[in-house]
């Protein structure tokens, strides 16, 4: 290696070297540079997406990226919570304007794995040129090159891209930020460090989230290092003083700690902004039990046996047990790893290497998730993970295994040290061999890490989009386009999907990039119930779900879709739908032909697209909560329809939902509120004033200009200001009744309970307060028949507990007589539930029982002692299960009740 040039023709060089690394690992890429992107279809179309969808908010609409009415529409999602990847929508877009949303995605990716590489080499060459400097320049420069090799290029990294989580893959950042963290440690009075690492850290944030808050930890153990390291240390001038701080540095160094803090919090800002409200609102949501975290926690085994992505070794991974295929799988490599124990071993005398080896210790425990997995077994050892399942911020990574990338940086830097060591010893004995020797162990990494072919995605625009395109054109449809509908239909977040279990949905999402229509279903990360709700519980809706899920449907419930089919379209500003015929399947494509109107305007062998016409809004209406219809206009921040009709606002702002014609109208709100109080009411961005309501029924006539209204769907926003606890008062006496027990209820009881298709929860609210254990299987809560007070509450999996029935029939053994009590399925309740069990929940009124019957939804409020059949009780194979008795609270205080919504046309 000629080390005469300038030090940036040597890092061009490097820098031209892991370009064609980029191209050559990532192959068959650059053949299709164009038209796929990396990936099997189950996360790159969205992610994908992503860039688009940034400019089209930033540069088209004008409007917060995060607020997005393009997906989950009418309700729309907040993207805060969404792996949105905003830093790479913003670099995509002059990118997008030259190339396209798939070639700059592919231009994205390359540069992940380019920029991480040489922000690893540059990491790893300050490291091994720190004076005293351990190395020459050769020997330093062959060390830093290969660490960039390992950091940018491990088969971890390339799983990631072959999965199409670009944003996982996004990890370019965190070298750079280490390098300026580790210069604050050796300049502590430069501000520049501290400024550029708050810099690199924002980045990273804004990149991918996790990795940040990874950075975090890595962040606290080295300040804890640094500290140690400095007491410790007799002579920070020394080498193995490296990167210790004397006493006159302290000061300056905790600045500019500070500094980098400050910075960091300033940067993500905006981000936690836009989750505030949500988090307010519906509490905390990041995880749902424990995540998955054991299913993406890492096998020790699987650190010593390539991935299934090598072309030479991959099939050995399909004969072990554990789980492989989404990148929980890390494999060091043996080269690494010899590297890595060589760099250690001549390198302990340093402090900055111990560094690295207690780092790369530390976040290999944590890839493991909470317990040691040897094979797939669980060896039932408890691991550190578990802290970081209970810590805020930090519990929203289901994935231990992404700890992993730490542990490759960290590997990263002992194994540049080593093979800086392997060239030193060669040269001493043979310069001309030094070179071959480096060159043989970045083979032998290749070898043991390439991921060639890599998975490869078509992202073409298929013909019938095109046509889509072509007649929605006809049309000037302004900044508020009409909904398509594009089945099979999902929503999907990181725990569950709802609807279609294949990415055709996936894709169909990735289209809206060329025809720009809302579109109902979508992806996101993280989100409250009652965002996929909305649609699980849509009359029409609720049907599609069931097709896609392997239901059939009875012929009077197609029967009834049939009939109020036009007004769900209506409401929703349906105008197209597209079917997948592939994926579909026969009752799909049947139900589409007998409830939904509309002519067919292209058809191929994949695709069928109908246009519905004639379904402008009406220019009169009233809706109610009583009717099927009417949990259309339930948004944000309402209760459950109750028995008597109304449903109850519980939040201090809420939003009900109309397809407003766009003229001039009136708008009608029929409500009251427990105690005298204003409210104020906008439609859409315009305030129409505030009113006074109080304790008796009354309507509220709003006039409400035709600017004011858009086409669609508009939002109507309820502002009030005094809550009242619900236990303040009862429900009259009808609505209190428990089924035919002659036993009315001392609490308003809510029960909502859904099978993992449709909702996946048990919820039991005792004055609007969750008493449920919310686990799978069956929930119980015991109130005093009195009181109301919870007596007990308990969970019993009958899906996989093969002692769960027996313990279900002891402890309504122990339940006293005359005892209300709340029953709620959650996700799986039938497979072990016995036939003593069922009799034993019989003895609460109950007659029905979800033996046989997978995934039922099974809700009931009943007493001890009643007889079968006199509960309050709602079963379902396809719709969750609700009971309310009382207000149908969910929540511990409310502000008004709604009776009914309605508009009418201004002459």
């Amino acid at each position: 290696m000629r080390t005469q040039r300038r030090p940036w023709a040597i890092h061009l060089t490097v820098l031209l070297m892991y370009i064609l690394l980029s191209l050559l690992l990532t192959l068959p890429l650059v053949v299709h540079f164009t038209t796929h992107v990396p990936g099997d279809g189950g996360d790159d179309p969205a992610l994908a997406w992503n860039l688009w969808w940034v400019k089209h908010a930033l540069v088209d609409l004008g409007a917060n990226p995060f607020d997005c009415r393009w997906m989950f529409y009418p309700v729309g999602i907040n993207l805060a919570f969404y792996t949105l990847t905003v830093l790479n929508g913003l670099l995509s877009i002059p990118l997008q304007a030259v190339w396209g949303v798939i070639p700059a995605s592919n231009v994205l990716l390359l540069s992940s794995f380019v920029l991480g590489a040489f922000g690893a080499y540059l990491l790893a060459l300050e490291l091994l040129r720190r004076r005293p400097a351990a190395f020459s320049l050769p020997a330093a420069l062959a060390g830093a090159f290969l660490a960039g090799l390992i950091y940018g290029f491990s088969s971890s990294k390339l799983f990631y891209a072959a999965l199409g989580q670009f944003n996982i893959a996004s990890t370019q950042w965190i070298p750079f930020y280490m390098l300026m963290v580790m210069r604050m440690t050796h300049r502590p009075r430069r501000w520049r460090y501290p400024l550029l690492a708050g810099l690199f850290l924002v980045l990273q944030a804004w990149a991918e989230m996790t990795f940040a808050a990874f950075l975090l930890v890595l962040t606290g153990l080295y300040v804890l290092w640094v500290i140690a390291e400095s007491l410790l240390s007799r002579d920070a001038a020394s080498p193995a003083g490296e990167g210790v701080l004397r006493p006159a540095d302290w000061r300056p160094w905790a600045r500019g700690m500070a500094v980098l803090g400050v910075l960091f919090v300033l940067g993500i800002s905006p981000m936690l902004a836009a989750m505030l409200p949500d988090l307010r609102a519906e509490g905390d949501f990041f995880v749902v039990g424990s995540g998955f975290a054991e299913t993406f926690s890492s096998d020790l085994l699987g650190f010593f046996v390539p991935t299934q992505l090598n072309p030479w070794f991959g099939s050995l991974v399909s004969h072990l047990q554990f789980p492989h295929d989404k990148a929980q799988h890390y494999y060091l490599g043996y080269s690494v790893l010899v590297l890595a124990l060589l760099g250690l071993a001549g390198g302990r005398r340093r402090a900055a290497i111990r560094f690295w080896a207690i780092s790369a210790l530390a976040f290999f425990i944590l890839t493991l998730g909470p317990s040691l997995r040897v094979n797939g077994a669980d060896t039932g050892i408890p691991l550190p993970f578990r802290i970081f399942q209970e810590l805020p911020f930090f519990k929203g990574n289901r994935y231990p295994s992404r700890f992993g990338v730490l542990m490759v940086l960290s590997l990263a830097m002992l194994a540049g040290w080593g093979a800086a060591w392997v060239w030193q010893w060669v040269s001493r004995r043979r310069a001309s061999l030094a070179p071959a020797a480096v060159g043989l162990i970045s083979a032998l990494f290749i070898i043991e890490h390439v991921s060639v072919p890599l998975p490869l995605s078509d992202l073409s625009l298929p013909h019938a989009y095109t046509a889509l395109m072509e007649d929605v054109g006809r049309e000037a449809q302004g900044s508020h386009p009409p909904a398509l509908l594009d089945l099979p239909v999902a929503w999907r977040n990181g725990f569950r999907i709802t609807g279609i279990m294949h990415p055709i949905f996936m894709y169909a999402q990735f289209y809206q990039t060329s025809h720009h229509l809302p579109l109902l279903g979508g992806n996101t990360s993280r989100n409250p119930e009652h965002k996929f709700q909305y649609f699980t519980e849509a009359p029409v809706l609720n049907s599609l779900i069931a097709l896609e899920s392997g239901h059939a449907l009875p012929a009077e419930v197609i029967a009834g879709d049939r009939e109020i089919a036009p007004e769900v379209l209506r409401f929703l500003n349906i105008r197209y739908i597209m079917l997948h015929k592939p994926t579909a399947g026969p009752a799909l494509e049947e139900y589409v032909r007998q409830v939904f109107p509309g002519r067919i305007i292209y058809e191929d062998e994949a695709y069928r697209l109908y246009r519905v016409d004639g379904l402008s809004p009406h220019p009169a209406g009233t809706i109610s909560p009583r009717l099927d219809i009417g949990r259309l206009i339930l948004g944000e921040g309402w209760g459950q329809p109750n028995a008597g009709g109304s449903v109850w606002m519980e939040s201090a702002r809420a939003r009900l939902l109309a397809p407003l014609p766009n003229a001039d109208v009136t708008l009608s709100l029929e409500l009251r509120a427990p105690t005298a109080q204003p409210l104020t009411v906008w439609v859409n961005d315009c305030r129409l004033g505030e009113e006074a309501v109080g304790p008796a029924w009354q309507t509220l006539a709003l006039p409400v200009p035709a600017s004011c209204v858009r086409p669609g769907v508009n939002d109507i926003w309820l502002q009030a200001e005094v809550p009242v606890p619900v236990d303040a008062g009862l429900a009259p006496a009808e609505e209190r009744a428990i089924g035919r027990t002659a036993v009315l209820s001392p609490a308003h009881i809510t029960v909502r309970s859904a099978g993992k298709e449709v909702g996946d929860f048990g919820h039991i609210y005792v004055n609007g307060r969750d008493v449920s254990p919310n686990q799978r299987g069956y929930n119980l809560a015991v109130l005093d028949a009195a009181s109301g007070a919870l007596r007990s509450a308990a969970s019993f999996d009958t899906h996989l507990d093969p002692t769960a029935s027996e313990r279900l029939v002891r402890f309504l053994e122990e339940v006293p007589a005359g005892a209300v009590v709340a029953v709620a399925a959650m996700d799986e309740a039938s497979m072990n539930l016995s036939e003593p069990a069922a009799q034993a929940l019989s003895s609460l009124g109950l007659a029905g029982s979800v033996r046989g019957r997978f995934r039922w939804s099974h809700a009931a409020v009943g007493v001890k002692g009643a007889p079968p059949g006199s509960a309050v009780e709602a079963l379902s194979e396809t719709w969750p299960a609700t009971i309310t008795i009382g207000g149908g609270f969910t929540r511990p205080q409310a502000y008004l009740e709604l009776r009914a919504l309605a508009w009418q046309t201004r002459p």
